[in-house]
């Protein structure tokens, strides 16, 4: 507003200048903190966003875990179901480095109506009992003390001799592996190896075990002498994967009875 001479009041119309942006700056600022914005609420008219449709992995098989305890008292259950219908029990020793591959071709040459049962002896001794006053069968419980670690427990209708005869019949030649103990020295002779058996690309395994190989005309040459194994002496595991290179099986699957317990009576060997 602005005065006239004649002293009343009229409106002007003139732009405020610049120094009154900056008091409207300063009363702003004083107004609301630093750090703090104005928010304005938001229109009630505004459309949400779109949901994605976009293609979502959906697990068909869910499986439920079980309880430790669960498939315990399952294999309790099963062992003493195999028992009580069979007869005949024998406690078969099996080495430690044996190949699963063989408990199923043991399996499929057991005679009868024969099952085989691996697992570990605590629960195959709980399943049998360890005492009188909880055994499964009279006198069961001296079997279930035959039972140790890497014993293997079949229960059939057949006689000792055929069980025998399909043990003996089982022993097979396989590949050593780790921790396997030989009772020889294997040693890989220098000069030109096999290109099937040892390919260029094992080159860097070679490195890795120290052994003196080169590359020559696209194939391995072994410039020395190499000791894969030693007599009495543990094996790694890239030791047994060098020996099945070489198609050497040091093991054998022997699995043989230790322990038996035929009609009510309990012999060991």
């Amino acid at each position: 507003l602005c005065r006239e001479s004649s002293g009343s009041f009229m409106l002007s119309m003139t732009a405020p200048s610049r120094h009154h942006h900056r008091l409207d700056f300063v009363r702003s600022s004083i107004a609301r903190p630093c750090g703090c914005q104005r928010r304005l609420a938001p229109p009630s008219d505004v459309a949400k966003m779109p949901v994605s449709k976009r293609a979502k992995k959906v697990s068909l098989t869910k499986v439920k875990k079980k309880a430790p305890s669960a498939g315990r008292s399952q294999y309790v259950d099963k062992l003493r179901q195999g028992v009580e219908a069979r007869p005949n029990l024998f406690v078969v020793e099996i080495d430690e480095h044996s190949r699963p591959t063989q408990f199923k071709a043991l399996r499929t040459s057991l005679p009868g109506d024969s099952a085989l049962f691996l697992g570990k002896q605590t629960l195959m001794k709980v399943a049998l009992g360890d005492c009188e006053e909880n055994e499964l069968k009279p006198a069961i419980s001296k079997l279930s003390g035959a039972l140790k670690g890497g014993h293997a427990l079949i229960a059939t209708d057949a006689p000792r001799a055929a069980i025998v005869a399909a043990l003996e019949g089982c022993r097979a030649p396989e590949f050593a592996t780790a921790g396997f103990v030989p009772d020889e020295h294997v040693v890989l002779e220098k000069g030109d190896l096999d290109v099937a058996k040892y390919p260029v690309s094992m080159l860097a395994v070679f490195k890795k075990m120290d052994m003196p190989v080169e590359v020559q005309d696209s194939k391995l040459v072994l410039i020395d002498n190499f000791r894969v194994a030693s007599k009495n002496k543990p094996i790694s595991a890239e030791q047994a994967k060098m020996l099945t290179h070489m198609d050497l099986k040091l093991h054998e699957f022997a699995p043989a009875v230790v322990a038996s317990y035929v009609d009510g009576d309990f012999s060991a060997p």
